[in-house]
């Protein structure tokens, strides 16, 4: 019996090797609350379309009171490849009438996975700060006409003063 069980035994443990390393890839590609930041989503988002970008809150409106800088990262999921998404924000007045979004990085996520921020981006640059903000994402087609459907997770962290 000890000598059928030698010969199996590399068979699984390269099996287990590759399950294990396959989940630990996973487990990377995946948006994770970091101390002192904020998780939105995953949520389904859509397009309109056509290329143009269609906001989605996915933040509750917040105080602004000593934002200055954040970083952003962002994951797509669930995309049929004609959705793409990029992270946004919006002002407010009173946290009910709200000025119009504007993206906090030029470029778009346009296929399955995470794009993690590597610099702070300064939000007094992007418009007039008022005392209320809000995270969301715009999405829009990659091409096409047909309106398209995916889910976006957004990773906000703002800059520590210390």
């Amino acid at each position: 019996m000890l000598k059928g069980l030698r010969s199996i035994f590399p068979t699984v443990a390269v099996v287990t090797a590759l399950i294990v390393g396959t989940l630990s890839h996973e487990a990377n590609a995946t948006l994770r609350r970091t101390a002192g930041s904020w998780l939105f989503g995953p949520e389904p988002v859509w397009t309109d379309g056509t290329t143009n970008p269609t906001w989605h809150a996915l933040s509750q409106p917040m105080s602004s009171a000593g934002l200055l800088k954040v970083r952003v990262s962002t994951e797509l999921e669930e995309t049929s490849a004609n959705c793409k998404i990029r992270p946004a924000i919006r002002w407010s007045n009173d946290g009910i009438s709200w000025d119009s979004d504007v993206n906090l990085v030029a470029g778009y996520r346009t296929t399955v996975g995470s794009d993690f921020g590597s610099t702070y981006i300064d939000l007094m640059a992007l418009g007039t700060p008022k005392p209320w903000v809000q995270f969301g994402v715009q999405a829009a087609n990659n091409s096409g006409v047909r309106v398209e459907i995916c889910r976006a997770t957004l990773l906000v962290e703002p800059e520590s003063a210390l």
